[in-house]
Parts: C-alpha cells; sequence; structure tokens
C-alpha cells in the first residue's frame, strides 16, 4: 500500500499557515485601527471566543485531512487498528450507545442489516466525523487522538507548566464564560497574546502527532 506522508504534511501545514495568518491579523486589528479603550474592551472580550474557534476548526480540519488519506488506502476491516475500528464503528452506528428500544423491533432490523453489510465490505471508508464536544479541551483532545491511536500529549510538556490548565482553565474557561454571556471576565492583550501562543503551540502538537502516525502507520493492526 502507497502512502503519501508529504501530501497530508503540505495540506496539514498549509491549514496551519492560513490560521496563524489570521490570528496574526486578529492580534494586529486593534493597534492597527487605533481602537478607543472602550471598544478594544469590547474587541479583546470577544477575542478569545474567536482565537478557540480557529484552534476547534484546526482539530476539524486535521483530522478530516488524515481521514481522507488513510481512506485513499483502501484499508481492510481485518487491516485497520481496533482504536480507529471502535471510533468508525461508533461514528456510524449510534445504536451501540443507544439500543433500539423493545417496542421499536423493526429498528433493530435495520440496525442488524446495516451492520452485517458493514462487515462484508472490501475496504473501510473511516468516517469524517470527529466528535470535538464542541469544547475542544485536555481531555477531548487527547481521547481524539487516542481514537486514531495516536500519541496523546503530556499534561506537563516541561517543568513548572501545565498545558492542561492553559488550554482548560484559560483559554476554555474564557471562552465558555463569554459564550454564556458572563462578561465580568476582563481581557488584556497580553490575554490575546497568550490564547495565540497556546493554539500555536497546539496546533504543532497535533501534527506532529498525526505526520508520525502516519509515517509510523499506527493505522495498522
Amino acid at each position: 500500500m502507497a502512502t503519501d506522508p508529504t501530501l497530508l504534511e503540505q495540506e496539514i501545514m498549509s491549514d496551519i499557515v492560513e490560521r496563524r495568518e489570521l490570528m496574526s491579523r486578529i492580534k494586529l486589528l486593534s493597534p492597527r485601527y487605533g481602537f478607543s479603550q472602550k471598544d478594544e474592551a469590547l474587541f479583546l472580550n470577544y477575542s478569545i471566543p474567536i482565537v478557540y474557534s480557529i484552534w476547534e476548526g484546526f482539530i476539524q480540519a486535521s483530522f478530516q485531512i488524515y481521514i481522507r488519506e488513510l481512506n485513499k488506502l483502501n484499508l481492510k476491516i481485518s487491516d485497520i487498528c481496533y482504536p480507529i475500528l471502535i471510533y468508525h464503528i461508533e461514528s456510524e452506528f449510534p445504536q451501540f450507545k443507544q439500543y433500539p428500544k423493545k417496542d421499536k423491533p423493526n429498528n433493530k432490523v435495520i440496525f442488524f442489516d446495516k451492520f452485517g453489510q458493514f462487515y462484508q465490505c472490501n475496504a473501510l471508508t473511516i468516517s469524517p466525523k470527529v466528535n470535538t464536544e464542541s469544547n475542544v479541551g485536555f481531555n477531548v483532545l487527547n481521547r481524539i487522538l487516542t481514537d486514531f491511536n495516536l500519541e496523546t500529549i503530556l499534561t506537563h510538556p516541561e517543568p513548572n507548566y501545565s498545558l492542561q490548565d492553559d488550554l482548560d482553565k484559560f483559554l476554555l474557561k474564557i471562552r465558555n464564560n463569554v459564550a454564556h454571556g458572563q462578561n465580568s471576565i476582563v481581557v488584556h492583550r497580553e490575554d490575546l497574546d497568550r490564547a495565540i501562543k497556546l493554539v500555536n503551540r497546539l496546533m504543532d502538537l497535533v501534527f506532529e502527532r498525526i505526520k508520525t502516525g502516519f509515517i509510523n502507520k499506527s493505522y495498522l493492526r
């Protein structure tokens, strides 16, 4: 089976470049256009949800690129590793999480018929659905990496620094508070810089894991 990690790398790197350019533009908006103090406070408050959306969008895009490249390999069910197989089955057959009720026997027939057809297919087309739970915090991120049999990310990649806290207790906390209408949080320019730096770091970490997993064929059983 031929693989082309270069194409995978180019697509994800191109996506990262676009997102970094967007975050750079967001960072420069206020200084460039000379916002008033009141307008800058409003802008900064809503800049964090924008940066978060760039982060979640990257997760969706990068893993869909990865899935697309895996699907080009025409992998058989017997070839693919169990984590990806389980991810696909749970995505395509939600009945495993909520089994059809007894008063709807026809739903069971449809489910088992579809499931039987699935195991008769020659090649597996992996589902492109990436469940981010609309909240890509540290645990969700590592769950997604685990679903695709990729190396997880360390909570403490270096001494005296918690990547999990930076993502969950800083970026996600501010984003969720603003999204839920809690306007008591005051966001400063330093916070926007910190959020952008965090997303840049996370994108690099995820990219390295996808690239390494593809090259090392961690998708195989």
